[in-house]
């Protein structure tokens, strides 16, 4: 139990969490698109009249509809908001350390959006008025799609967790598109994916060296240009083998 318990100490200690790269992209989009959720519901409750101000915003697409909803996103668990709060609230923890042990940064602008928009609702529900019936603790929903089937009011932070599942699914298919490929440079060129892999790696080690807060006293330090210009070197050196054959 000791050595289980020193190994994940060591582990947690010795993990790259690039948290330069979080700190200087992904924190102030993160603290951006909160802000943007949070005007626009503050801008709803002062000036559109609850449920009797329907508006067209995208004329035939979303229109605004203002309501409390004390369930989660898209109005589901309405009728447990204790429920629907505690599942919010161990999705944004779970979300939140997600994203503190990420270090791919493709993956890490979906779980980014996820974050945002998680913490905004959850945040949110604190200043929140009450719904009709007089339960406080709710969210404010006010956008609407103008569909005859839809019966779903949302708002920003909820957008941008959808945006995020679409880049997730996106991703997903890119990853299995560069699988296939890597499979075929394999079956067909062992040395070439060799050398593929290669680059790959050393890519990967170059972008977590650089964007890691604090380098190692015995990792060679380099400038944002630098980075760029070792990165810009590595794609040439694949461009070039490539045309060799």
């Amino acid at each position: 139990m000791k050595d289980f318990l020193f190994n994940i100490k060591s582990g947690l200690k010795n993990h790259n969490y690039i948290f330069k790269f979080k700190l200087i992209w992904c924190i102030p989009l993160m603290v951006i698109l909160i802000g943007f959720d949070w005007i626009s519901k503050a801008i709803v409750v002062n000036t559109m009249k609850y449920e009797g101000n329907n508006a067209t915003f995208i004329p035939g697409i979303i229109r605004f509809n203002y309501i409390i909803n004390p369930g989660a996103a898209y109005g589901m668990n309405a009728d447990n908001k204790g429920l629907a709060i505690t599942i919010a609230t161990l999705v944004t923890l779970l979300l939140i350390i997600v994203f503190i042990f990420l270090k791919n940064k493709y993956w890490l602008i979906p779980i980014n959006l996820m974050v945002a928009g998680s913490v905004a609702n959850l945040l949110g529900r604190a200043w929140a008025p009450l719904t009709k019936d007089g339960i406080s603790g709710g969210v404010v929903d006010f956008l609407e799609f103008e569909y005859a089937y839809s019966n779903f009011i949302f708002n920003l932070a909820d957008a941008w967790v959808s945006i995020a599942v679409a880049i997730i699914f996106v991703i997903f298919v890119i990853y299995i598109v560069i699988e296939i490929i890597e499979f075929n440079m394999r079956k067909k060129d062992l040395k070439k994916y060799d050398f593929y892999c290669d680059i790959k790696y050393r890519k990967a080690f170059l972008f977590e060296s650089y964007w890691s807060k604090i380098n190692n006293k015995n990792q060679e330090k380099f400038s944002y240009k630098d980075y760029l210009s070792k990165n810009k070197q590595l794609q040439k050196e694949w461009k070039e083998y490539k045309n060799k054959e």
